[in-house]
């Protein structure tokens, strides 16, 4: 029973209080026996190479480390459940990161050196010391674990001793590794990285292999077509059809416009019609163009032209114009980033001076150049400027000509020439000349003139013509780095020349050009003025532009003023906005008003509904008040899949106007009896067709039992992807022809994971009118498994750390694969043929064993899915004269 006051906590505390330490050392037990076991059953597994003790207390476990700037990747360790310490193997890790190392045979010494070569270092198992920059750190026995496949340290040691410091996460078996240091790793990344910027703005790029041009005698590929008709009161109805047609003929790109109207009929005149060879690669001859081209001429010519050019001026834009020295001081030790249109291209620290140097590379338009400056207590400083590289400059040293020749399609069929040279002086200095001629100016047929492109300082640009008999022009401009831009333009003309059909002796125009940017808007302000001088007179025009936006609401207003001599000017303005209503609504009010009689001329608004992403509807209404008429317009425009199609119509007092109009392209030869019908133009454009097959026999060429694989996933720096379900063809249309192009392939969503691909970045030149097949091998590669035993007085067990080499058969070594903690070997990659793997003999040789066998020979044979080799099995036991002796060595503790 019990007493009064008494209960059942108060009899049983007593007893609990005595047997609670054993209770807790037993619970305490209990838990580490279980998380151990689940350890041991689901990640670890005891390594063999380690001593019964040190078996009993280590346990080897891969755990995902992360390093700050370089990336991630798994590394196997040991874990002390007792101490719970994890232990990173030095030279794995060193090799990561790409420290320089050196260990001896037994592990029991690594030296080397970090980052710098005066920075050496020492790593002695036996004195337990590491010895770095003169210092010597004193290690406890637990912070060192041997084993006869490499020498481990406690992940805490790392930071004392190096500036390694990691961070161990049980909960997620991973460590993170955090340094101030610029490891070799990173800086070897970042430099890549850099590197690769550069490029990016040199407009190259890096692939494993180069696709180039492929030359047809004839392939038809691309045709555009466009209708339209139009209709109106009391007026005859014009019909209109045009036809494009794009193909390869001769190695050259051919193209054919046809164009007829139903009130002029098949004109001549309105057919074009061009064939251009090119070949971006060739230094002396990059284009031939025959057939109408366009001709940049000084005499006026109005009419069309036909003839033939030949020119080194590639057919894609520049982008790379050269360099410069870009220096200045900062704060001595500052680290200094070079950043061009926001892209890091290069890094350095200042000198003791706080002097840097860039050799900064310069690409063609505006650059925006940013300095940033990094102080060695989080200090931030930014420097910026913008250099503008107009396309009429030449890098240094290079040379570009044009010369053309033909008949102008006019009624006394002149002919026309002009052969033009420019040369790039230095960086700052691009000179130029030719001679031009045409056969309809009587006084003097021959033009010879020189041109030349200046830039005295950083955005400041002169640029001259001087064409003799007919004229002299210059223009100057200038452009602060907050973007405002001047330029002036002058032009004067030989009394009585014929070539230019302008009766003026002199043009002046000046243009100011100012971005306004406030808290709560932003707009964009341009004033010009302009001179045409005659003989009798002098006409003045002057323009204004503000255009600004704000919220939902965009507006412009522009204002115009002309007069002769010093007369009183006529001055007239426009003012159009633009608000956004949602839900696809967008109204647009606009006005015209003359300021000089201070009346309104007209006004006019339309509203506009976007329907979906496809089409567009909109009504308008205008007034012209100075010339009585009103009008009301319907429009509506539909984006089919194959065509562009609008219809208009507009009604007025005394007439009603239809228009109805639609157009589209064809694309043949992209494979699988395939057309693409699209509704935008395919004509002048290329194309690709990617077609993986599985390369069975790895001949890199398809056979006709070789299907086409599914699930290649493709990436291109440009043109337009097309998905089709309907085969596993991957098609890209819209490109540039004769550019170059970066296809990268991933084989990460193919169906069998012994399928891979070789090539996974493709450069590749596109051809003209056509779509380029380009076949992918994918490789059904063969796999190698086996095991590495060792053989102990306890028979075998699994051995981790084990290198097994695979050799070919004509004894060139093809891989070096780590056997995994539990002795489990296994590589997928093997192209079909003989191999036999062995194990590494300088391995062999530091443990002091033999491998039985010595070498295991195997075949892979070519299958569809990949053959796999099995059985290949090695058992390690010591070396005949070296049986007796322990295989182990201590494991940072005690003997």
């Amino acid at each position: 029973m019990l007493r009064s006051g008494c209960t059942i906590s108060d009899l049983i505390k007593p007893r609990f209080v005595k047997f609670a330490p054993s209770l807790t050392a037993l619970f305490i037990q209990m838990n580490k026996l279980a998380v151990r076991t689940i350890l041991f059953l689901l990640l670890v597994q005891p390594l063999g190479a380690i001593s019964q003790q040190a078996e009993q207390e280590y346990d080897e476990i891969a755990v995902y480390m992360r390093i700050q700037g370089v990336g991630a990747f798994e590394i196997n360790g040991y874990y002390s459940y007792e101490s719970n310490r994890l232990y990173l193997p030095v030279v794995e890790l060193f090799q990561f990161l790409k420290i320089n190392q050196t260990a001896s045979a037994d592990y029991g010494e690594i030296k080397g050196f970090l980052i710098d070569e005066q920075r050496t270092y020492s790593i002695d198992h036996t004195k337990r010391t590491i010895s770095i920059d003169g210092k010597t750190l004193a290690l406890q026995a637990a912070d060192l674990l041997k084993t006869e496949t490499g020498l481990y340290l406690n992940s805490g040691v790392y930071g004392p001793a190096f500036g390694l410091y990691c961070t161990f996460h049980f909960r997620s078996l991973s460590v993170e590794l955090k340094t101030d240091l610029e490891l070799p790793a990173i800086r070897e990344m970042r430099l890549q990285q850099m590197r690769q910027n550069f490029e990016h703005l040199r407009g190259k790029v890096t692939a494993d292999t180069t696709l180039g041009r492929r030359y047809h005698f004839f392939r038809f590929g691309m045709v555009d077509w466009a209708l339209s008709a139009t209709q109106q009161t009391d007026n005859l109805a014009d019909n209109r059809a045009q036809l494009g047609m794009g193909g390869e003929l001769l190695g050259g790109e051919t193209n054919l416009f046809l164009n007829y109207s139903s009130r002029e009929g098949f004109d001549g005149r309105n057919q074009h019609y061009q064939w251009r060879w090119a070949n971006n690669q060739s230094s002396l001859l990059r284009q031939v163009r025959a057939g109408k081209i366009g001709t940049i001429s000084i005499a006026s010519i109005y009419d069309p032209f036909v003839g033939v050019s030949l020119t080194n001026a590639p057919t894609t834009y520049r982008r790379s114009f050269g360099s410069y020295t870009l220096s200045n001081f900062t704060e001595p030790g500052w680290t200094v980033e070079l950043y061009i249109n926001n892209v890091l291209v290069d890094y350095q620290t200042a000198d003791a001076s706080g002097f840097y140097s860039f050799n900064a590379p310069l690409v063609y338009g505006a650059s925006q150049v940013m300095l940033k400056f990094y102080g060695p207590y989080g200090e931030e400083r930014t420097r910026e400027q913008n250099i503008n590289i107009p396309f009429n400059f030449l890098p240094k040293g290079e040379l570009e000509y044009t010369v053309s020749g033909g008949v102008i399609q006019s009624a006394d069929q002149s002919f026309y020439s002009r052969a033009e040279a420019k040369y790039g002086i230095n960086r700052f200095i691009t000179l130029g000349g030719g001679m031009e001629y045409l056969s309809s100016i009587a006084s003097r047929p021959e033009i010879p003139f020189l041109s030349a492109a200046i830039t005295p300082f950083n955005n400041f640009m002169i640029s001259g013509e001087y064409a003799h008999g007919v004229r002299t022009k210059a223009l100057l401009s200038y452009r602060l780095p907050s973007n405002l831009m001047f330029d002036f333009d002058y032009t004067f003309y030989e009394k009585g020349q014929q070539a230019i059909r302008f009766n003026y002796l002199e043009e002046r125009k000046a243009t100011l050009a100012i971005p306004v940017q406030l808290k709560w808007m932003r707009g964009f302000a341009r004033f010009s003025y302009r001179q045409n001088i005659y003989e009798m007179l002098t006409y003045n025009t002057a323009d204004m532009t503000f255009s600004t936006n704000f919220g939902p609401v965009n507006a412009n207003l522009m204002g115009y003023a002309s007069w002769i001599d010093r007369k009183t000017p006529y001055v007239y303005g426009n003012l159009a906005m633009g608000l956004r209503l949602g839900k696809g609504f967008t109204i647009r009010p606009q006005t015209q008003f003359d300021v000089s009689n201070r009346e309104v001329v007209s006004f006019k608004t339309e509203v506009e509904k976007k329907i979906q992403r496809l089409g567009f509807f909109s009504i308008s209404y205008e007034n012209n008040i100075r010339m009585a008429y009103q009008s009301v317009d319907f429009s509506f425009r539909w984006d089919l899949r194959y065509s562009q199609t609008n219809l208009a119509l507009r009604l007025s007092k005394n007439s009603v106007t239809s228009t109805q109009g639609a157009r589209g392209s064809l694309a043949f030869g992209s494979g699988n009896n395939y057309i693409h019908i699209d509704n935008r133009s395919a004509v002048g454009r290329g194309g690709i067709t990617i077609i993986p097959f599985l390369d069975i026999n790895h001949n890199r060429v398809r056979d006709k039992e070789e299907p086409i694989v599914s699930g290649l996933r493709v990436k291109i720096n440009g043109g337009r992807m097309l998905r089709e379900r309907s085969d596993s063809i991957n098609r890209v249309i819209e490109m540039e022809p004769y550019a170059c192009y970066l296809l990268e392939l991933d084989e990460s969503g193919l169906e069998n994971i012994s399928w891979q691909i070789k090539n996974k970045a493709i450069s590749v030149y596109i051809d003209p009118n056509q779509f380029k097949k380009i076949e992918i091998p994918v490789f059904p590669m063969g796999e190698a498994n086996g095991r590495v035993y060792l053989q102990d007085s306890k028979g075998l067990k699994g051995l981790g750390r084990i290198v097994v080499n695979f050799y070919r058969s004509d004894g060139s070594l093809f891989r070096k694969v780590l056997s995994e903690s539990d002795g489990f070997v296994t590589f997928l990659g093997l192209e079909p043929g003989d191999y036999y793997a062995k194990i590494d003999s300088d391995q062999l040789k530091r443990l002091k064993m033999i491998s039985i066998p010595e070498s295991i020979l195997f075949t892979i044979q070519p299958m569809e899915n990949g053959d796999i080799a099995d059985g290949l099995d090695f058992i390690l036991k010591p070396a005949p004269s070296e049986e007796g002796l322990p295989i182990e060595k201590t494991s940072g503790q005690d003997n």
